[in-house]
């Protein structure tokens, strides 16, 4: 008899991004904060020169992939936001 597997729960995400980026805000990674996972996402990078910045997404930017995040967009260094290339 086979044993079906169980499937794990689908992560829903939070409208919030972390994002790695350079002095001149290129952005180099981007990862979606997940909604329905307990704990807090912590992330470091020993690059030189790359800052991670946890940003708030509107509504169409929530609605993006992180590749259309990564494509679309780059960092605002002095607000800290997401703005379209």
């Amino acid at each position: 008899m086979a044993v079906k597997k169980k499937q794990a729960p689908k992560i829903k995400y939070s409208p919030r991004a972390i994002v790695i980026h350079d002095a001149s805000g290129q952005i180099l990674s981007v990862g979606r904060v997940p909604a329905n996972v307990p704990g807090r996402i912590e992330v470091k990078t020993d690059m030189p020169g790359c800052f991670v910045l946890e940003v708030d997404l509107d509504k169409a930017q929530a609605a993006m992939s992180p590749v259309d995040i990564h494509n679309a967009h780059k960092v605002h260094i002095a607000s800290r936001k997401l703005v379209k290339k």
